[in-house]
């Protein structure tokens, strides 16, 4: 994608040469602010060579830049001359030594794994200058942007993720006025208007707190709601027979009737049913434990009614209402897991997410719930992204003391795969207004053009336990009013990527430390001042920087479930085979 500017670069800071700290090869072989080197800089600042680079001259001619591949290896080929009369010495790639031939040609072969491989070619020459060249091939299979992934969340719910629905019953059992709901009931028992009959009135409800206990078991959650010092007050209104058919006049009488608890009981069972998750409750059970009632000097007739119909009654209407709280909370509780389609504003374009629940599990461990996602850019149909589906952890892998949550690569790569082919990266990366370019790069400047070669790809890889976002081959081109490019340079970079707790209690993913390569193509001879890798290396950290605040906003809006009600502190992350699984510390409001 390219794009095409009249952009301020910070003049006056560039014109300084400031750099932002250019990165020293330690001489072990492995290039440049290897990871396992000494450099003499190792902090992620933009490596653009040591010494005097344009002392040395690397021309590769395979593969070229923005390559696109299915093969497992690539032939990496070039030559290396000195422009500085010095002797070159070696030439590295990717840290592997390279053979060169009296011309300074060479050629070896370089195994690719899926995704952005990034190609660091090295050449150094007896005075200790090195130039380094920097490019990206992208390995994988390419489907429509608008391919679901498949299996593209996972989430596993411990026994201790629970704790926020056990909270949320609690909550609105607690707050529940059990007496007006049981009032609008009245008369709760009524026999008839014959003799030795009655109508049962209650005129209070009242207890001395509701606990609530939700454990995972096989086939959904077991909920058991405990309430406890239970006391019931209100009137009999009854008649009884007092000599033949003949009945006495309407009596009335006060009652009590107690109980140490009252226990409801049930198995909330999620099903998937048509795309989505329902909640149903089976195995509705509850019972009254040390029931005792007050109906002194009343018939006997009154008494066998309220140890029998008028209990019963009174135990059904206090599990009804239980039951009728629990599953529209299991709903709220699970929201975030439930089919849902959204669109969010980011870089001017609108970004619509799907997600959808395809697979369910519960046992006495938990629950497991994979969502198919989707991520899509209007008005970039027909864009491609980077597929490459691999079997999701197993529930034992992904289990946890909390909320664990396993994001597949492919998620990242549908996201940035879409937003790149709007060209809205490219407007991000420099988007300062202005006509100040002449006076960055000392020419008569009128434009810059910006092709960014290839999407951003995710990539987790488990063996290094490195979770990171790499940027290859953004080509950057200034143009002068005649239309001859005057300057031109090439940046890439590995953007690691860690996991912050946001205001609302989930996780989200955001960038973290990168590590840039800037490389100058080429600089014309009517620039007044030299392009110096240092002012590349300003102009690409300047540039990434801005990128890694884009790439947070995007990672963002990514759709991570959560859980009502709770909140994950001291997150974690933990690459595992093209997934990144994401947990932390369960704590409820």
């Amino acid at each position: 994608m390219i794009r095409f500017f009249s952009i301020a670069l910070f003049a006056g800071f560039l014109a300084t040469g400031c750099s932002s700290g250019t990165a020293k090869d330690d001489g072990d072989g492995n290039g440049i602010n290897d990871p396992g080197g000494d450099d003499d800089d190792d902090s992620g600042g933009p490596i653009v060579g040591d010494g005097d680079p344009s002392a040395i001259s690397i021309e590769l001619t395979s593969p070229e830049r923005g390559t696109l591949s299915d093969a497992s290896e690539v032939t990496v080929a070039g030559r290396v001359t000195s422009t500085g009369g010095s002797t070159i010495s070696g030439v590295t790639v990717n840290g592997t030594a390279a053979d060169l031939a009296t011309d300074g040609s060479f050629e070896l072969s370089l195994p690719l794994t899926e995704g952005i491989t990034l190609i660091e070619t090295v050449a150094s020459d007896a005075a200790g200058n090195k130039a380094i060249d920097a490019r990206g091939v992208l390995v994988g299979a390419l489907v429509d942007q608008a391919s679901p992934v498949a299996e593209g969340l996972v989430a596993s719910l411990s026994g201790a993720a629970m704790t926020g629905l056990s909270t949320m019953i609690s909550d609105l059992a607690n707050g529940t006025d059990f007496t007006a709901l049981v009032q609008a009931l009245n008369p709760v028992v009524d026999t008839g208007d014959g003799c030795n009959t009655a109508k049962v009135f209650v005129n209070s409800v009242q207890h001395s707190g509701i606990d609530v206990q939700v454990t995972p078991v096989a086939g959904g959650i077991d909920v058991r709601v405990t309430i406890h010092s239970l006391v019931v007050t209100g009137q009999v209104k009854y008649r009884v027979g007092v000599a033949g058919p003949v009945c006495s006049g309407e009596l009335t009488a006060d009652f009590s009737m107690t109980a140490d608890a009252a226990n409801i009981s049930a198995v909330i069972t999620p099903q998937l049913a048509g795309g989505d998750i329902t909640v149903a409750l089976q195995g509705v059970d509850a019972t009254l434990d040390g029931f005792d009632i007050n109906v002194d000097g009343l018939p006997g007739f009154i008494e066998d009614l309220f140890t029998g119909t008028v209990r019963d009654r009174l135990t059904g209407i206090l599990r009804d209402t239980i039951s009728d709280m629990v599953p529209q909370l299991a709903n709220s509780f699970l929201s975030d897991f439930l089919a849902d389609a959204f669109s969010v504003s980011l870089l001017g374009q609108t970004i619509s997410f799907g997600i959808a629940p395809s697979a369910m599990t519960w046992n006495e461990q938990g629950g497991t719930i994979v969502l198919d996602t989707s991520a899509t850019v209007d008005g970039t149909d027909g864009a491609l992204y980077l597929s490459t589906p691999r079997p999701r952890p197993s529930d034992a892998d992904i289990a946890s003391d909390g909320l664990r949550l396993a994001v597949a690569d492919d998620v990242l790569n549908q996201l940035f795969a879409s937003i790149w082919s709007s060209g809205a990266l490219e407007d991000t990366l420099l988007p300062l207004p202005g006509d100040a370019l002449s006076a960055a790069f000392g020419g008569d400047v009128a434009s810059a053009a910006l092709t960014l070669l290839l999407p951003p790809v995710a990539n987790f890889d488990t063996s290094a336990g490195t979770a990171k976002l790499t940027l290859g081959d953004l080509l950057i081109e200034a143009t002068s009013p005649s239309g001859e490019t005057i300057a031109s340079f090439v940046v890439s970079a590995e953007i690691e990527l860690a996991v912050q707790t946001s205001s609302d209690g989930r996780v989200s993913l955001i960038t973290n430390t990168p590590r840039i390569l800037a490389q100058i193509l080429s600089q014309s001879e009517s620039l007044l001042v030299e392009l110096t890798p240092e002012k590349v290396a300003a102009i690409a950290e300047l540039g990434v920087t801005q990128l890694s605040v884009v790439a947070d906003d995007l990672l963002g809006s990514i759709p991570i479930p959560g859980l009502a009600g709770a909140t994950i502190t001291s997150p974690t992350i933990q690459p595992a085979g093209g997934y990144l699984l994401v947990g932390g510390t369960i704590t409820t409001e």
